[in-house]
């Protein structure tokens, strides 16, 4: 058996003896270490257990013969049953090894021994060659170990991260080519330092131990074939042999040895367009080893050698190839763009050239998620000398916007500086996405006011572009701020603008980015039909376009609504299925999973999953989020942490004064802390989403009871209950009338409908809510925490639910609940609060 290193040899081999060994067969298993034999024939000697016996430590002072003796003799001790004789890593195997190998077998051919034989196809290994080559003619199989199937590499993923991964991860390891070793070192590795979540990489650093594998590669080639893998790591695509041999100054037939060397590694591939990397991964980790300096000189070294080509943009990627798949992106097609721009990388000669398919494929790997390759093309772009304007623009671009929406906020604020202060070395649209990435940058960190402020500028300056082709990013930015802090018309304004320059220019890959928007601005608004809505259109149109960062922000917000409406299963549905996107979904993924978890088992729960939350908290993002924290660490006696929130939303409050949206959210927090009556009465008064307004008048209500003022309190929670209704939020509607049973008022909540008398049709509202969470497998009690009525009231209903439907049992609820089609026409109320 033999395959590139790392292809899955020994787990095979050891998978045969484990097999063996459990059917009763004997085994003679052994293995050539790294730094080789001590002595000739020192690992047969000791699979066979017979370097403890007198003298045979020292087999380099014996005959030949003599060792051949006490091999087969041991051999035949063995062969009174079948036995298996395994032998490991033959590369590494000194010639007398290997001459005592094809010796036993031929002179053991009678007996009932099996052979496993392997070696690597490493440079090293053409004794092992010589033997195989033997062996094989003499009519002994042969299994050469291919890469893994595409299906294999994903299940191997999957099994790596402990779950489903994001598209992301899945190409990191697609990138390992289908070596087994490379995939599962990589993700070892990654979860070891700290840089593997929830099946989402974090982080564009690759683990030490992944990078000493590729070492220990790299250590087996000569200075030669080592200079030749990283001058094709620089240039990151294929170069032809003639190409190759001018770089390193000498002739295409005295490098034919050298690239044989590289690619009997298993670390190049010669292909109809040159030597290129058999595993893309290995190529990234190389690249990264050399010095910047190191890589910019090969670089302009490999230009100067292109001769012509050097000569300026008219030899540039500017012709149909370029058009036609910058127009593969604009409209969404982004799996064929990225195809296009690979197959021309392998093809293209010039280095401009190179740079700007670069530019093409770092912008796909943008916009469907993968944050670590956009961002290490656009730099490999950036580090060629001497680029035309329009290529460093779109390198300049693509850096920016994945480097400021996927890592942390600082990441991209000093390049940003740079691109704004070199105005006179960058175009319009670099410094657009200069502005736009400190606006995101701000916008994190709480300063809303600059946000607002660079968005803008950033709006103007696209505008005044002749074509405002991007100028939709900036309107992007510039609404979501707005959104932040409620100034809802405005934002809306922005976010048609935006429609309006995607679908003039074309611009499809954008459209998701939208709808994902424009979901959370309904769900503001309160209209949480609307939010339903624009969120699937997003969904859709990100599962057309394969653009993960919407879906994200799309589902927290489908996850909102269902939170809202009580139907907590949906809710845990929609995080489980869309973890990951941008710093700023995560953190409303993060924060959505501890309000479901606190509306299901209470706040002690929810305290565990906020532990995680970024700091200092981007509650600019999400006013309303800071007293929901303030009342669950309260409730779980943890008033530090509640203080600590307060802060936050102080600050936050007094560096955005202009904004009365988060001021109103530090009222609300302050009073819950403080137990100040006058502040949440101010914060009610103030608060500009109706879903905050009415959880103010509900803790208002709540405060006032508690100190006895029975009419004012009644009056606070009748006021918050029309909100809620208002609204539509069912499960927090809920729990508003059971407090105002506490003070002594009691709401009608139900409505009268025609109904048949049996199937589900006949069902009421509050049957329907309780069936279908008793069909979700809740108890009597669950249920009843959740819907704020008694356990005897479900039981009550239930039996009802059971005669109009003609069952018996809740198996047979459960049954009819998924056989029915299409969502049941009503939400399940709650009674916990998010």
């Amino acid at each position: 058996m033999d395959g590139e290193p790392g292809s899955g040899k020994s787990r095979l081999l050891s998978e045969a003896v484990a097999e063996a060994s459990e059917r009763g067969i004997g085994v003679v298993h052994g293995r050539v270490e790294e730094l080789g034999e001590l002595v000739p024939c020192g690992m047969l000697l000791a699979a066979l257990d017979l370097r403890s016996e007198p003298g045979g430590d020292d087999g380099s002072a014996r005959s030949g013969s003599l060792v051949l003796e006490r091999l087969r003799a041991g051999f035949e001790r063995l062969a009174t049953g079948p036995v298996l004789a395994v032998f490991d890593d033959l590369q590494r195997a000194d010639p007398a090894t290997l001459r005592m190998l094809h010796t036993l077998h031929d002179m053991l051919a009678n007996l009932p021994i099996g052979w496993l034989m392997s070696r690597s196809t490493s440079p090293d290994a053409c004794q092992a060659v010589a033997l195989f080559d033997i062996l094989e003619r003499a009519g002994t199989d042969r299994v050469t170990l291919a890469p893994l199937s595409s299906e294999a590499v994903a299940a191997l993923t999957a099994d790596a991260v402990g779950g489903f991964p994001n598209p992301a991860t899945r190409a990191l390891a697609a990138s390992a080519g289908g070596n087994p070793l490379l995939i599962t070192e990589l993700f070892a590795g990654l979860r070891e330092e700290g840089l593997l979540s929830d099946g989402e990489v974090a982080g564009a650093r690759m683990p030490d131990r992944l990078r000493m594998v590729v070492r220990s590669w790299m250590d087996t080639l000569s200075a030669e074939a080592r200079s030749l893998v990283e001058m094709i790591a620089v240039l990151r695509r294929s170069s032809s042999l003639e190409h190759a041999a001018s770089l390193l100054d000498t002739t295409p037939a005295a490098l034919l040895t050298v690239t044989e060397e590289a690619t009997a590694a298993g670390i190049l591939l010669v292909t109809e367009h040159g030597l290129t990397f058999r595993h893309d991964l290995v190529g990234d980790i190389v690249a990264a080893g050399i010095p910047p300096s190191v890589r910019r000189t090969l670089l302009d070294q490999s230009g100067v050698l292109m001769g012509a080509e050097r000569v300026g943009p008219a030899r540039l990627l500017t012709g149909p190839a370029s058009t036609e798949i910058e127009a593969a992106v604009a409209s969404g097609r982004l799996d064929e763009a990225e195809q296009m721009a690979r197959d021309r990388l392998a093809e293209h000669g010039s280095v401009y050239g190179s740079a700007e398919l670069r530019c093409l494929l770092a912008d796909t790997m943008y916009l469907t998620g993968r944050g670590n390759e956009a961002i290490y093309e656009a730099e490999t772009v950036l580090a060629v000398p001497g680029l035309p304007r329009h290529v460093r623009d779109r390198a300049t671009l693509v850096h920016l916007y994945a480097t400021a929406r996927l890592r942390g906020a600082g990441c991209s604020r000093s390049f940003a500086q740079e691109v704004i202060d070199g105005e006179d070395r960058y175009g319009p649209a670099a410094r657009t996405a200069a502005l736009v990435a400190l606006a995101i940058a701000e916008r994190r960190e709480g300063r809303l006011s600059s946000a607002l402020a660079l968005a803008e500028s950033a709006g103007r300056l696209a505008g005044a572009d002749a074509t405002k082709e991007r100028r939709f990013e900036a309107c992007l930015t510039a609404a979501a701020v707005l959104v932040d802090v409620h100034r809802l018309d405005e934002a809306q304004a922005l976010l048609r603008q935006a429609r309006k320059d995607m679908f003039g220019h074309g611009q499809m890959a954008w459209a998701a980015d939208a709808s994902a928007l424009a979901a959370r601005l309904e769900l503001l608004a309160g209209r949480f039909d609307g939010a339903v809505t624009e969120a699937r259109r997003a969904l859709d149109l990100a599962g057309a376009l394969h653009t993960p960062l919407s879906a994200a922000a799309a589902g927290a917000v489908l996850a909102a609504v269902a939170l809202r409406r009580g139907e907590l299963q949906e809710a845990v549905h929609h995080l489980a299925e869309r973890p990951g996107g941008t710093a700023e979904a995560r953190f409303r993924h993060a924060l959505l999973c501890a309000q479901v978890a606190e509306a299901r088992d209470g706040p002690r729960s929810a305290m565990t999953l906020l532990a995680g939350l970024p700091h200092p908290l981007p509650l600019g993002m999400e006013a309303a989020a800071g007293p929901w924290m303030v009342r669950v660490a309260l409730a779980a006696d943890e008033r530090a942490m509640a203080g600590s929130v307060v802060a936050a939303a102080e600050a936050l409050g007094r560096a955005n004064h202009a904004f009365p949206t988060l001021a109103a959210a530090a009222a609300h927090a302050r009073g819950l802390l403080d137990g100040d009556r006058d502040a949440l009465a101010l914060a009610a008064g103030s608060a500009e989403d109706v879903w905050a307004r009415a959880s103010t008048e509900e803790d208002l209500g709540t405060m006032l009871a508690a100190a006895g003022q029975r009419v004012a309190a009644a009056q606070s929670l009748d006021r918050a209950l029309c909100l809620y209704h208002d609204i539509g939020s069912v499960r927090d509607s809920a729990r508003i009338r059971q407090r105002l049973r506490g003070v002594g008022v009691r709401h009608r909540h139900w409505s009268y409908a025609e109904r048949p008398v049996s199937g589900w049709e006949s069902l009421t509202e509050t049957e329907h809510g309780i069936s279908l969470l008793a069909a979700d497998g809740w108890t009597n009690r669950q249920i009843a925490e959740q819907m704020s009525i008694s356990v005897h009231t479900v039981a009550f209903h239930l039996r009802h639910v059971f005669r109009k439907l003609s069952i018996r049992s809740r198996v047979e609820l459960a049954r009819l609940a998924a056989e029915r089609s299409g969502p049941v026409p009503v939400s399940r109320p709650g009674a916990g609060r998010c």
